[in-house]
């Protein structure tokens, strides 16, 4: 091997090397601002309403009439946040 070709061969891993560790810090950039978009969406409160429709048919015998009554029932959760809970494999 001459000492040109193995410059270039030098040269070559460095360029491969510097851009492995390119991609590396990318992803590492990445990954560390989806967690941190994790953790503010985990962390808001919001107040939820449900809605729901119950429907009840009543029949008399005489007429055979049919009479539809709705009721509408409005429940509201709101979600607090609580402290993190740790777990232990021990006995």
């Amino acid at each position: 091997m001459t000492p040109q070709s193995r410059d270039r061969n030098l040269a070559r891993v460095r360029r491969l090397t510097a851009g492995i560790a390119g991609v590396a810090l990318a992803a590492c950039g990445l990954f560390a601002g989806l967690a941190a978009s994790a953790t503010k969406q985990a962390s808001t409160a919001a107040a939820t309403t449900t809605v729901a429709d119950k429907t009840a048919t009543t029949t008399a015998k005489k007429t055979k009439k049919t009479a539809v009554v709705a009721k509408r029932v409005t429940t509201t959760v709101t979600v607090t946040q609580s402290a993190p809970v740790a777990t232990s494999g021990g006995s």
